[in-house]
């Protein structure tokens, strides 16, 4: 895959991320600054997470600083959109189920080119991935999508997985990518769309009392 098509995707996974920052902080009525805050949190959170477990310096958005920038427009202008516009929660969702494939698979490659072995890639994939959506979760005063909703870390994993089974069989890298973007992205909407979960823990009446 040519290096203007993977820049293209990772801006582009990076303005969905924010835009889903921006939709969950405008659903609690944040103001402009709080807006852009959890924006920033949930587009470079994970990789910030990741890049300072790899130790890998500097850290992404330093050392290109145009993911700061196109996560602040993105940010800005779902603020101005969502002032005439309502967007209904399931854009919140699907917006990050795009973040969720591109950043997981990103994540994996970067730690690949670290030099760090296949659990570790996964490991760190699923972090880039989720880890931004925990953080504006919990700062938005959420339970994490990955704890309560639909298919999510499943996915991620899955797509991982697949991702890691390709490379091994020397598929070629953009082959790899997209087949691992695209099971994660039909994952986690089957899981939005059709409702699907995993089972959650319950306790019966008689066991709370």
């Amino acid at each position: 895959m040519s290096l203007s098509i993977i820049a293209f995707l990772d801006f582009f996974g990076i303005a969905v991320f924010a835009i889903s920052g921006a939709l969950t902080a405008g659903h609690k009525k944040l103001d402009v600054f709080g807006v852009m805050v959890v924006a920033l949190i949930t587009c470079l959170g994970g990789g910030t997470l990741r890049d300072l477990i790899l130790d890998s310096h500097p850290v992404v958005w330093i050392e290109n600083t145009s993911y700061l920038l196109v996560a602040i427009l993105a940010a800005f202008s779902t603020f101005v959109v969502v002032r005439v516009y309502r967007m209904p929660m399931r854009m919140l969702e699907v917006c990050d189920a795009i973040g969720l494939a591109f950043f997981t698979i990103a994540g994996m490659q970067k730690t690949q080119a670290l030099g760090y072995s296949p659990e570790i890639m996964l490991l760190m994939g699923l972090m880039t991935g989720v880890a931004g959506g925990i953080l504006r979760d919990v700062v938005c005063n959420e339970i994490p999508l990955i704890f309560h909703k639909e298919i999510y870390a499943l996915a991620a994993i899955a797509g991982g997985v697949l991702f890691l089974i390709l490379q091994y069989f020397s598929f070629d890298s953009g082959v790899s990518m997209i087949a691992g973007m695209l099971t994660i992205l039909i994952l986690r909407l089957t899981g939005i769309f059709m409702g699907l979960s995993l089972p959650a823990f319950l306790f019966s009446e008689d066991e709370r009392e």
